[in-house]
């Protein structure tokens, strides 16, 4: 049966449900700020805390007493690995509408517009996820100048204090509920097929001040099978030149140059040629699969300590 007019201008016009899946670890300096603001744009936020040992799930909880909309779920000490997520997706997801989104959010990043009228535009494309462009806001000369001045403090909102960015990431944050979704080590589940052909622009302070960023390096580096990209422990090695960067102004448009999409995409075209070498050469001596069940991707009829163990075997 066709719906009427009247159906279809009701359906346009109500907003579309979005819940998000925060998975944090050691971030108290700015969680109460990441949380508040995607409480604009979200139904609810569930924060998955992974083994805090600093005020990160204090606060978490503390937020929740006071805002219905920031769940936390039950604390877990494993390895960090993407596929974490999926504790709560397949937990939350059965009880959600398929007319309802996901939004992936990680603890120090804040959506730089409404989500609305993007995931809008996926569903009447038929897209099934929503890539963001990453405004990833560094740490530089000038903002270490200021935190040694004694003018920098971590009083001040984390818009105020970074200023300094570059456009240079794409990342999946965004899909529809779906009860017969596939959730390998991956951002986001691996059965995602449809990309929407507008990106949503997604603020990123993952490097805040020399104590965070010591403690965010010694976290990360030597992981055995994460962060790779960290090659030091040191957070002397992480900070920017501003003069390469953009400077932002409240009410600035966001500004991509033409050098932060260049290394853009000679990194995608690097792991493309990556992953179609890998197939290349399990093709030619078996030790790659192509199937989905090798591949790490965990099925929905399986428990919650079934699918964490389907990847943690597979990846070792």
């Amino acid at each position: 049966m066709t719906e009427s007019p009247l159906e279809a201008w009701t359906y346009e016009s109500r907003p579309i449900k979005l819940y998000s899946i925060c998975l944090v670890k050691n971030e108290d300096d700015v969680i109460t700020q990441t949380l508040s603001h995607a409480a604009g744009h979200c139904e609810k936020i569930f924060v998955l805390d992974n083994g805090s040992t600093d005020r990160t799930w204090e606060l978490v909880r503390s937020l929740s007493q006071v805002n219905p909309q920031i769940v936390p779920f039950p604390q877990t000490f494993e390895s960090f690995r993407e596929s974490l997520r999926a504790i709560v997706y397949y937990e939350v997801g059965a009880e959600l509408s398929e007319d309802d989104w996901w939004l992936i959010l990680d603890a120090d990043e804040f959506l730089a517009e409404d989500p609305q009228p993007i995931i809008r535009q996926a569903v009447r494309e038929g897209a099934d996820v929503i890539r963001a462009w990453q405004i990833s806001f560094g740490f530089t000369e000038e903002d270490l100048r200021a935190w040694e001045e004694g003018r920098d403090s971590r009083y001040k909102p984390i818009f105020e204090r970074r200023r300094y960015y570059r456009i240079d990431w794409q990342e999946k944050r965004m899909f529809p509920n779906r009860r017969d979704l596939l959730w390998g080590n991956t951002i986001v589940p691996a059965s995602l097929k449809k990309t929407c052909t507008r990106r949503i622009l997604n603020r990123h302070y993952p490097l805040r001040d020399p104590e965070q960023m010591q403690k965010r390096l010694l976290a990360r580096f030597g992981h055995p099978t994460c962060f790779r990209h960290v090659t030091s422990p040191d957070w002397r090695h992480v900070i920017r030149d501003s003069r390469k960067l953009v400077y932002y102004r409240d009410g600035d448009p966001w500004r991509f140059t033409l050098s932060a999409l260049a290394r853009y995409y000679t990194r995608r075209f690097g792991q493309r040629l990556k992953k179609k070498y890998s197939r290349m050469v399990g093709n030619w001596d078996g030790s790659i699969s192509g199937g989905r069940d090798r591949a790490g991707i965990l099925n929905p009829g399986q428990t919650v300590t079934e699918q964490v163990t389907t990847v943690t075997d597979k990846s070792r």
